[in-house]
């Protein structure tokens, strides 16, 4: 470990303290108490302390549940729908639009449950005015967005295929793609990528939790690693990845889902309209 001025700058993620005043024994990166609030004068609390901790094995649970678990669930979910639903009797977009509402449905249930006894905890930053912070969130990526666009436009880039694939689904039927891919996608992202991914790295390393974090939050939206243009929409995703771990960190859950979902709410709406 690498220490200077008694700063640790690698930490055990499943470190705990003891309470000096009540004895309980808790999460390490907890300021104070959570029994009898007594303040740690040590405590290895890191800055904007909105985020929301949860044990870090719900952590890892949430990360590989949404990471792995997504891929397992398109595989089974598409098997099971081919096989006894489907039967070839849709068009290929009608079937794979049915096969990401069910994936994502699918796993919001999974995670809610994963995460069930802490919701209050998660819920409780969409009551704090803060959160409202995600809009101008939104609006930054949303910039970057546009200012990359041109850039990468410039150099031959076109749509990828991750978005490719949305306007399809959002193409056939609106109001379900804003319910799936609108709310409960980016739901399951922040749980996976912010509760989760972000969580558990910022324990270790606080630079490494963006870094890891955003880096993979990138890595998911690109389906062929061999393909310039796939590559050229990465800044994007890298870029939303810090500005949602930033809005988590700083006001909490509530903010960084704002946040996204005010960003794949409205992406879909300029599908529908340009559509018209």
């Amino acid at each position: 470990m690498e220490q200077t001025e008694n700063k640790t700058y690698i930490h055990n993620p499943f470190a705990t303290k003891v309470c000096p005043k009540c004895g309980h024994k808790y999460d390490a990166v907890q300021p104070k108490c959570p029994k009898c609030k007594e303040p740690f004068e040590n405590s290895r609390a890191l800055p904007f302390n909105e985020v929301t901790f949860v044990n870090p094995f719900i952590e890892i649970a949430l990360f590989f549940v949404g990471w792995l678990g997504l891929k397992g669930l398109v595989e089974i979910i598409s098997r099971i729908l081919r096989d006894i639903v489907l039967n070839g009797s849709l068009p290929a977009s009608d079937a794979n639009m049915v096969l990401n509402y069910a994936v994502y449905g699918t796993l919001f249930i999974i995670m809610m449950g994963i995460v069930a006894i802490y919701l209050p905890k998660l819920c409780k930053s969409f009551t704090k005015p803060d959160f409202l912070w995600g809009f101008i969130v939104y609006a930054v990526i949303f910039g970057f967005d546009i200012v990359w666009g041109n850039i990468s436009r410039a150099i031959g880039a076109t749509i990828n295929e991750n978005q490719d694939a949305i306007n399809n689904i959002a193409k056939i039927n609106v109001p379900l793609s804003i319910l799936f891919l609108g709310f409960l996608g980016p739901i399951c992202e922040e749980l996976t990528y912010r509760v989760g991914l972000f969580n558990f790295t910022r324990r270790v390393n606080r630079i490494m939790g963006y870094v890891i974090s955003a880096a993979i939050f990138g890595l998911i939206h690109i389906h062929d690693y061999g393909s310039l243009n796939e590559w050229l929409s990465y800044p994007s995703y890298l870029f939303a990845g810090l500005a949602f771990a930033f809005a988590y960190e700083k006001w909490g859950f509530g903010a960084s889902t704002l946040a996204h979902v005010t960003n794949n709410v409205l992406s879909l709406l300029i599908v529908a309209i340009v559509q018209q």
